[in-house]
């Protein structure tokens, strides 16, 4: 099978091609940039064939196609383009901010329908808060849900999968998701230390707590989170490595 890239023709096998087809996606360059490239790859392929390296050496030794694209890149100084996932939490947050006014607009127009559930075993403060629920307070509820996607938005490794640093933000804004959370859970270590609760009553509150965790978005913000610092030691981690071979 003949291919020709630029005034250069190879003779390629499928597996070539996807592997120069791929390459050539993964370019952040110009149509003219991207056919110069390409074709001072297919010159370099052929070069090392007739030198008798096998199609698989020759294609082990350049790396994978996303690290050659990925030198090019860096190389030219290409600008990076984030990836199209990160749109995901945009639309999970406007999902959730459309049922969070859902029971507001309610509200407004049938005040008599709106009914709450009493704070669990007579908790007040943060506690009572936290595991009471009313359309009044379905937007405050809603604040992990949106904290976790802004997170999760701006989380550098959307641009870069490499990066090591730009996780600050991410960081701050899924801790502030967990705060009310820690918050809670402290006030649920002081009372179970100061007061003589019944053990369901502190089962429940607990159980309110787990499931408040899932419900009002937590779990998102932990999650981003977890995902920031485990991006960010990789990245460093890899950093590392690579300055000691050099």
């Amino acid at each position: 099978m003949k291919w020709k890239i630029g005034n250069t023709t190879l003779d390629v096998l499928p597996p070539v091609k996807r592997y120069m087809n791929a390459i050539d996606r993964h370019l952040r360059v110009d149509r003219k940039t991207r056919a110069r490239i390409m074709t001072e790859l297919a010159s370099d392929f052929q070069s090392r064939r007739e030198n008798g390296q096998s199609d698989e050496a020759i294609m082990k030794e350049l790396g994978t196609p996303e690290e050659v694209a990925a030198q090019f890149n860096s190389a030219l100084n290409a600008p990076s383009v984030p990836s199209r996932w990160r749109w995901a939490f945009v639309v999970l947050a406007v999902l959730v901010l459309a049922v969070a006014l859902v029971p507001m607009l309610a509200d407004q127009f049938a005040a008599n329908q709106a009914a709450s559930i009493g704070a669990i075993g007579g908790a007040d403060g943060p506690t009572a808060i936290y595991v009471t629920t009313s359309p009044s307070q379905s937007l405050i509820s809603a604040l992990p849900w949106l904290l976790g996607c802004v997170a999760g938005f701006f989380l550098p490794t959307w641009r870069d999968p490499h990066a090591s640093k730009g996780y600050g933000f991410s960081l701050l804004i899924s801790g502030l998701g967990l705060l009310p959370l820690c918050l809670v859970a402290m006030e649920l270590v002081i009372v179970a230390c100061t007061t003589e609760l019944p053990l369901y009553q502190l089962g429940a509150i607990c159980w309110a707590l787990l499931s408040g965790f899932f419900t009002n978005g937590e779990w998102l913000c932990a999650a981003v989170l977890g995902w920031a610092c485990l991006a960010r030691s990789r990245a460093k981690k890899n950093s590392g490595k690579d300055s000691k071979k050099n």
